[in-house]
């Protein structure tokens, strides 16, 4: 029993650092792997709460490991929630972290050829080059009256309906941009 615990241990010792080294590799190979903190999640929970937008599509652009969207599903049980990453490490990871959360699924795929036509809330954390090329396919593609939230970065030509600080206590915390397609 006692052989039989240690290589159990020794194989999630195994996983860890494999799981560590692909995520380096994964990084080094161009991976984008930006994560929002707690506040950013309550916020982007709350505005969606006061809109009443918790029984529609949301989309988590660049989802990376799916953290981010995990917590959104959690908190808005009605809202179908989408992740999508171009890494299928990512997409693997995100999907073995929510294999109970039946409102979240997560799909591979270049951000700028999935299709967010039904989308009602856009998340995106993503740098700031790629904002022009995403304004125009949400532009082309969002419903009216559909929600993108932004972390740290901004549209270059859509002013944001709200604007929150999030910085608290003296901690650098992004700001969150808010637009309403019109």
């Amino acid at each position: 029993m006692l052989m039989f615990l240690g290589f159990i241990i020794l194989c999630l010792v195994f996983v860890s650092i494999l799981a560590y080294f692909l995520f380096v590799l994964d990084g080094f190979l161009g991976g984008l792997d930006f994560t929002s903190n707690r506040l950013t999640v309550e916020k982007v929970m709350d505005i969606i709460k006061r809109r009443h937008l918790e029984n529609g599509n949301f989309y988590d652009l660049g989802s990376a490991r799916g953290a981010f969207a995990a917590k959104i599903a959690k908190g808005l049980p009605g809202f179908r929630v989408y992740g999508i990453d171009d890494s299928r490490l990512r997409i693997f990871c995100s999907k073995a972290r929510s294999i109970f959360l039946h409102n979240l699924k997560f799909i591979k795929q270049d951000i700028f050829t999935a299709n967010i036509s039904d989308a009602d809330v856009v998340y995106l954390y993503l740098p700031q080059k790629l904002m022009p090329a995403l304004q125009v396919k949400l532009q082309k593609e969002l419903k009216r009256g559909s929600l993108v939230i932004s972390t740290s970065v901004s549209f270059p030509s859509w002013q944001p309906t709200e604007v929150y600080d999030l910085n608290q206590k003296g901690l650098i915390v992004p700001k969150l941009f808010v637009y309403q397609k019109v």
